[in-house]
């Protein structure tokens, strides 16, 4: 088959059944369905909902997304789980969106008012892989109370889950998120932690480690943070984490509808994006493309017990890219491995 070479759209699939609800948690959901072919960089995710009620938004609806596993073929490419649900009424990022645009991918929800019934967020998942022959998708997922985030007196949520894909014969990467490792830590304790990665074909590499507590208002370590034995002879304090992701430049993005009253100025929490330097519960190592295989850690625990979760973030050179016919007169280069790194390198 030949692929056309740039960027093209398709959509997957679009279910008006497989979204959170205000009365408990939901799901788990799974939408199957069969794709097209083509040279796949992204999954893109869209969550177009209308609240019913009173809405109290606070924070980005990926806040509410406590699974996703896409399946293609029965291959399985992204494996991704919570470590907790959200508090009540919280303005910290949603730790799904976070975790995606810190890979690489690209989530963003369309600024509100607090008070707005409409909710819509493109969530952008790097993939990168060759579909042909009829591929068959099977995306499991699941979400917790919308009356966590988007309002204690909502009523009711309708609306749709959505599936798009980007094609793009220039994707130079693909990426794989596997199943967490998780730790049960004692209190006031500095402990080894090996967090498993398989050995896979293709030449994968470890370029990040994704870490979340079960709180979401504390990252909970200890004063001397997280060592990688491969990357450092001492330990890293998480603000030094912090720096080498470029957390600390303002690199963290969500909406967030409280921010800065109830006026529609510049920079307005209901008209922009609002930045943060961290996302409590959750952190990424950058791991700057160590060879694939288990990963020791050093991890200091603060004065609670906690029971981290662990997910290893591997990337290859892209296997099998169909031939092209020239379209497009630019290019767009889909690189997972070169935006992670990006973070260390810059303000970006």
């Amino acid at each position: 088959m030949i692929e056309m070479q740039g960027v093209t759209y398709y959509q997957l699939n679009s279910s008006t059944t497989s979204i959170p609800t205000h009365d408990g948690a939901s799901g788990d959901f799974i939408d199957g369905f069969y794709g097209v072919d083509g040279t796949l960089e992204y999954l893109i995710w869209r969550l177009d909902l209308t609240l019913a009620g009173t809405a109290a938004v606070t924070t980005d609806v990926s806040s509410l997304i406590s699974k996703f596993k896409l399946v293609i073929d029965g291959e399985i490419l992204i494996d991704w789980v919570s470590g907790f649900a959200p508090a009540a009424s919280t303005t910290i990022p949603g730790r799904f969106g976070y975790f995606i645009n810190q890979i690489g991918g690209r989530a963003l929800q369309v600024p509100m008012a607090t008070t707005g019934t409409g909710v819509d967020m493109y969530i952008a998942i790097p993939v990168g892989i060759v579909l042909q022959g009829t591929p068959r998708f099977e995306i499991t997922y699941g979400f917790y109370d919308a009356n966590l985030t988007q309002g204690a007196s909502v009523s009711g949520v309708s609306g749709s889950s959505t599936f798009w894909a980007r094609f793009n014969a220039n994707t130079q990467r693909s990426t794989r998120v596997v199943s967490a490792t998780s730790f049960t830590h004692g209190a006031n304790l500095t402990e080894q932690v090996v967090v498993r990665v398989p050995q896979m074909a293709g030449g994968y590499v470890l370029d990040a480690v994704s870490i979340q507590n079960a709180s979401d208002d504390d990252d909970g370590f200890g004063d001397d943070g997280i060592r990688a034995l491969a990357l450092s002879q001492f330990s890293m304090p998480i603000s030094l984490q912090r720096w080498a992701n470029n957390e600390l430049g303002n690199s963290i993005m969500t909406v967030n509808p409280t921010f800065g009253g109830a006026a529609a100025t510049a920079g307005n929490g209901e008209t922009a994006q609002t930045y943060h330097t961290d996302c409590p519960g959750i952190l990424n190592v950058p791991l700057y493309g160590l060879r694939a295989g288990d990963l020791t850690m050093m991890v200091s625990n603060g004065g609670d017990g906690d029971t981290r979760l662990y997910h290893p973030v591997l990337t290859a050179p892209m296997q099998g890219v169909q031939a092209s016919a020239p379209v497009q007169t630019a290019s767009v280069t889909g690189n997972t491995q070169k935006s992670i790194l990006a973070r260390t390198e810059s303000d970006n």
